[in-house]
């Protein structure tokens, strides 16, 4: 006879020595002599003197349904509630059986973007605009200087009218 050992949890433990008994004496309190039964995607734990099969998701990733971390399973069971084996993708929402594409993060996202753009570009032009007007000022300017110094200021009143709330907007070129 062969003793087949689990620990505190009741899980599985496989043994590191066999230790023989005879079929008079009782296995040691965490050991059943039943040998367990192996199935892939379980892993057997005792239960009242038997062995039962357990669903073994360790080592796989999961995915917090409401935060998007994932985590490495490292537990016996079902995965836990709140959790989904399946990954999320930008711009996604669960609907209680799956992600899904949130339009209104999406849209959010873009127009969020569109004004850093135009920030960037309107602080761009005017940093242009201000070294014009100071040779300007100082009677230092082309008229090459104040015809970009015209173009430059319809450039930054383009970008200033635009909607940015279009998420397909299309930006001005620079002159």
């Amino acid at each position: 006879m062969i003793n087949y050992y689990f620990d505190n949890t009741n899980e599985f433990k496989p043994f590191t020595h066999e230790l023989e008994a005879n079929i008079d004496t009782l296995p040691p309190d965490n050991a059943l002599r039943i040998p367990p039964e192996f199935k892939n995607g379980c892993w057997p734990c005792e239960q009242n003197g038997t062995w039962i099969l357990v669903e073994d998701n360790r080592g796989k990733t999961v995915y917090n349904i409401n935060t998007k971390e994932s985590s490495t399973v490292d537990y016996l069971g079902k995965i836990k509630e709140g959790h989904t084996q399946l990954e999320p993708f930008e711009f996604c929402k669960w609907d209680g059986k799956k992600w899904i594409l949130d339009e209104e993060e999406k849209r959010d996202f873009k127009i969020k973007k569109n004004v850093t753009i135009r920030d960037s570009l309107l602080n761009e032009a005017n940093a242009e605009i201000e070294i014009i007007n100071r040779a300007v000022k100082l009677h230092r300017a082309s008229e090459e200087d104040k015809q970009r110094l015209n173009k430059l200021e319809i450039y930054t009143i383009d970008l200033y009218e635009l909607d940015l709330n279009n998420i397909d907007v299309v930006f001005p070129d620079k002159p």
